[in-house]
């Protein structure tokens, strides 16, 4: 990058030494590792896996997170997003690849996974040609339906609810909600009020805390641990070696996971882009191409090697942010260490045997901050009445498919493959809204108005109501806005009084072109030379709207064709 950080600490090319090179990569995997293993493992109980074969998945997973993580972070020419963006196991697959598990178990769950990495592979050469159909805001919903997944399966695992909404009341349950509660209770207070430490590794050490008292309380799966202690402290790891399957009828619920997939990871390399260059206008889209690649080689991987789909960690991103320490030779020593573990057989049955409702907890916890950024990213556009229409009945479909799972259930084949799940079927409906309320919808907009005293009023519905329907970000709009009302307020200085002034604006999804235009009036008396100081500060005045024009637009370009003044201004969003 060009540009310089804002913080201290090692920037994206330093060399790091090597006590504060491992200590930062612990720091990482600590957090990584009680998230990210907790959907292999849920995976792997849904497909019915023997003790020893969900040891095999974890060691799986352990390799595909060091291999995910080498390839994200790498800074190739043709994969790898050339950023500290480590992989986790993502939640944009999980319902498909539960699904997967109880239809066609492991070796279905395998061959979708793959199926999955390759259409994410698809999509990282075709995302710039689909920016238009694809707006911010429908990435925030599927962002907002992941997290609103997740919660809904942490709740189910801390009050052990199954698929259908059924439960049994009892002393038994009474403690597994209590262990539940308890965790997620433990992790809130150490992120909230925890300082240093306590706050980087609440999630470690609330579910370290709660392991203890399940394993005291007996409500830990002894045969797991007891199969991953007799093969020693250290051996090579045994991976799942099944033969992958396929089945048509769950490809549009893998392919919408790596949709989702895709658009979590162009934001978190957008993330990664401004955090490394504070001169950051823009996003780098071959960066980002390189980063969607690398994700979607990283699940086809994953899927190899017998495990679930990959994507970048936004947990890590904002670790990185936070410590200062952003260099991408963190990655590797990231890598390094999740690989290492595989070897170690303890770890490895210690992870597959968490309890249910420690998982749970995790889960109810992370999903607050994914339903957090989802309605961000959603919230910082400008929305008109299609816009709020599409997302808003996009919503109301996914929400109901977790509320009324039996009318979807019901539903005739052909509809099944798109309402496999929350996630799918909001995405559908946003997708297919939005390709729709784009009719009649022009990219280009043109006011003309006469140059008097309503024209400033005039800009400024004009600007909101174009960024209402393109659905633009309001930082970018409220900049265009204000560039427009200087050149407004030239026009009114230098315009010729009633003849029109036209302002004309197009968008794109990487920015916002301006283009102002009025004829120039006659210019000013010559003044006497005894006022001088009068001339000087109609000059410093007449140059304070263009000075105000270059603050608010990213490129400014002034010109003169047949007596009218004509304005460009570009704004990169």
């Amino acid at each position: 990058m060009t540009g310089q950080q804002d913080h201290r600490g090692y920037s994206l090319d330093d060399r790091v030494p090597l006590p504060a090179l491992l200590f930062n990569a612990v720091q990482h995997v600590a957090i990584i590792a009680p998230i990210g293993l907790v959907f292999p493992g849920l995976v792997a109980r849904a497909a019915g896996l023997s003790p020893e074969a969900t040891q095999a998945v974890v060691a799986a997973s352990l390799i595909a997170l060091g291999l995910g993580s080498l390839l994200l972070c790498r800074a190739g020419r043709l994969v790898g997003s050339g950023f500290l963006a480590p992989a986790v196991f993502t939640a944009a697959y999980l319902p498909a690849s539960l699904a997967a598990a109880a239809l066609g178990g492991l070796p279905l769950v395998i061959g979708m996974t793959i199926f999955a990495g390759l259409c994410e592979l698809l999509f990282s050469f075709v995302l710039y040609r689909m920016r238009t159909l694809l707006p911010g805001e429908i990435s925030g919903l599927a962002v907002l339906m992941i997290g609103i997944t997740l919660a809904l399966l942490g709740f189910r695992l801390v009050f052990d609810i199954s698929a259908t909404g059924q439960f049994v009341a009892g002393p038994d349950l009474s403690s597994h909600v209590a262990l539940g509660l308890g965790t997620l209770a433990l992790i809130i207070a150490l992120n909230v009020w925890g300082r240093g430490p306590l706050r980087v590794f609440a999630v470690l050490i609330g579910v370290a805390v709660a392991y203890a008292a399940a394993a005291f309380a007996g409500r830990v799966e002894i045969a797991i641990i007891d199969a991953g202690m007799a093969g020693g402290l250290l051996r090579l790891p045994r991976l799942p070696l099944v033969l992958p399957a396929f089945d048509l009828s769950l490809a549009p619920p893998f392919m919408v996971g790596a949709l989702a997939a895709a658009l979590r990871a162009m934001g978190d390399i957008t993330t990664c882009q401004r955090m490394n260059d504070r001169d950051w206008v823009r996003p780098d889209f071959i960066s980002i191409q390189r980063g969607v690649r690398a994700d979607g080689l990283a699940t086809i991987l994953s899927g190899c090697l017998g495990s679930v789909g990959l994507n970048t960690f936004s947990g890590s991103i904002g670790l990185a942010q936070a410590s200062g320490v952003t260099a991408r030779r963190i990655g590797p020593a990231i890598a390094g260490l999740f690989v290492l573990l595989a070897f170690f057989p303890p770890v490895i049955a210690l992870a597959a045997a968490i309890p249910q409702p420690v998982t749970g907890a995790v889960l109810m916890f992370s999903s607050a901050f994914i339903i957090a950024s989802g309605l961000q990213i959603i919230v910082a556009r400008l929305l008109d009445a299609r816009r709020i229409l599409a997302i808003g009945l996009a919503f109301t479909f996914g929400v109901s498919h977790a509320a009324f799972l039996g009318f979807y259930t019901a539903l005739p084949t052909w509809l099944a493959t798109v309402s496999s799940s929350a996630l799918v079927v909001a995405l559908v409906i946003a997708l297919s809204l939005n390709a729709i309320f784009r009719i009649g919808t022009s990219q280009t907009r043109t006011l003309t108005l006469p140059i008097d005293a309503d024209l400033t009023s005039g800009i400024h519905a004009f600007c909101d109501d174009s960024g209402a329907a393109w659905g633009a970000r309001r930082d970018v709009v409220e900049r265009v806005f204000g560039a427009s009302l200087e050149a407004g307020e030239l026009a009114l200085a230098n315009g010729a009084p009633g003849t029109p002034f036209q302002l004309s604006l197009t968008f794109d999804e990487f920015f916002i072109d301006a283009t102002a235009s009025y004829e120039l009036g006659q210019p000013p008396p010559v003044l006497d030379a005894e006022d001088d100081m009068y001339a000087e500060t109609l000059v410093r005045m007449a140059d304070l709207p263009m000075l105000l024009i270059h603050r608010q637009a990213d490129r400014v370009a002034v010109a003169t064709e047949r007596g009218r003044s004509i304005l460009r201004m570009r704004f990169d969003s």
